[in-house]
């Protein structure tokens, strides 16, 4: 009996660049599930099959047979009540791999996973997702479409602690949201916890040439958990907050000169594209030789530096995350979060009108920032109402995309200030940068005020409501 070898991960949302790729319409129903076996029906495109999995997590066997319409249309109607509808992206990842991306409808609207295929345990082992993927939920029942079909999307569901049917506890502690029946405290320490766990073994399992998005991974934990420090910043108290926000903070900086470099090349390729006909042909070639050579000066540098960097970094994060436990907080509930929440609203009200008003690198940036703690607020309260929740949790990742893709084009503006060989072409490319600046900008500032439009009184009146129904009904 054949085998499959496949890792699963839940991506935020739908890349813009998805659409790109091939599609297929998937319909998807179960004719029976019991603990380790599934027989499922599925339609997709003209295609008709019943096929049988026993196993789960990593490895899985499978069987696969092809039905004729009759016998399909028979079987199909006995799987109602247990059945799915999705999108199916094929994405080549190279080297022979590539990612089937699922996009649900349906009562799974907003949920979009990735699933790859190996050949060997070993591949699968040494294979690292791509940034766009998210967090890995290979093993977690919750993700499994048997499941998804017949219990609904996990994202929304309320069990009890310990009753989360079979997932990985270790796993399930590390979901970037509260859950219904923890305290406010309790949670957030945990989020805090794992998303510090998370970055050390990131790094602990960098090598080669994964190295770079283990060390793009661990950033954005850092990230994360100095979102849940803004958030309890009042409980916190001020000299705890500073010590505890420069450490995470410190220890991102150690990681950051890889990244800088391939952002920068990343942002010049999208110059590239956004005005094909227009920049100067060799001296965009000449920059972007010249940054892949100090990107490759970077990876390349010798091992004991990087070795002493990502050391350095795991040893500040350890460091703090065994601190996390002990974090003195005065409240719990809805008092914890509500200063943060009220602050940090406020501060993103201000930012998005200083941005509007200077327009300059300085006060975008700025902005960008107080974009990404509202959207890291609405993923970790996203459980007082899921649907409302995440969707405004997706336009705030929108628009925190909008304002770092303004940010990079002012740190590539800075880098082209410092080239040499190309002086003469310069007003011809600034004008370029500035452009694309200003066409991101407009597009983030209408979002932005549809994201800020309420006073800060009633947005934390409106997630206090939520918080209260959600902790009530619970």
């Amino acid at each position: 009996m054949p085998s499959e070898i496949e890792r699963k991960f839940l991506l935020p949302a739908a890349p813009d660049w998805l659409a790109d790729h091939a599609a297929t319409r998937i319909e998807q129903g179960y004719l029976a599930i019991d603990a380790g076996t599934e027989v499922r029906l599925r339609r997709a495109g003209e295609e008709l099959t019943l096929t049988v999995k026993r196993g789960g997590g990593e490895v899985r066997e499978e069987v696969e047979v092809f039905l004729g319409p009759g016998q399909f249309n028979r079987l199909w109607a006995l799987t109602e009540g247990r059945r799915l509808v999705k999108t199916r992206h094929i994405v080549p990842l190279g080297d022979r791999l590539r990612a089937e991306v699922d996009v649900y409808e349906g009562s799974l609207a907003g949920l979009v996973t990735a699933e790859v295929e190996f050949e060997s345990r070993a591949r699968s082992r040494s294979f690292r997702g791509r940034k766009w993927m998210g967090e890995e939920v290979t093993g977690d029942p919750g993700y499994s479409n048997r499941n998804l079909a017949s219990s609904g999307d996990p994202r929304h569901e309320s069990p009890a602690d310990g009753q989360n049917q079979g997932v990985d506890p270790e796993r399930a502690s590390r979901a970037y949201r509260l859950k219904p029946h923890e305290s406010a405290a309790d949670g957030l320490r945990r989020i805090a916890q794992g998303r510090a766990e998370k970055a050390a073994e990131r790094l602990r399992e960098a090598e080669g040439e994964e190295t770079a998005e283990a060390i793009h991974g661990a950033r954005k934990d850092l990230k994360k958990l100095r979102a849940v420090l803004r958030l309890l910043r009042a409980d916190l108290g001020e000299k705890t907050f500073r010590a505890e926000n420069h450490r995470f903070r410190d220890a991102g900086r150690l990681l950051s000169a890889s990244r800088d470099a391939e952002v920068k090349l990343a942002t010049l390729k999208g110059l590239e594209e956004r005005f094909g006909g227009v920049l100067p042909v060799a001296p965009a070639l000449a920059w972007n030789e010249m940054l892949r050579a100090e990107r490759e000066a970077i990876a390349t540098s010798p091992d004991d530096e990087i070795a002493a960097a990502i050391a350095a970094a795991i040893e500040q994060i350890e460091a703090g995350g065994a601190r996390i436990a002990n974090w003195k907080l005065k409240h719990d509930s809805w008092k914890l979060i509500e200063p943060g929440l009220d602050r940090g609203y406020r501060e993103g009200r201000k930012a998005l009108r200083r941005a509007a008003k200077d327009r300059d690198p300085a006060s975008v940036h700025e902005f960008r920032k107080r974009a990404k703690d509202l959207w890291y607020e609405q993923r970790l309260l996203a459980g007082c109402w899921p649907s409302l929740m995440d969707e405004s949790a997706k336009q705030a990742h929108q628009l925190s995309e909008l304002l770092g893709d303004h940010h990079d084009l002012a740190v590539l503006a800075e880098d082209l200030d410092t080239r040499v060989g190309i002086v003469a072409e310069r007003d011809a490319i600034r004008p370029l940068i500035a452009r694309r600046q200003e066409e991101l900008l407009e597009a983030a500032l209408g979002l932005g005020e549809r994201l800020y439009a309420e006073k800060p009184k009633h947005y934390r009146r409106r997630l206090r409501a939520y918080w209260r129904i959600w902790r009530r009904d619970s």
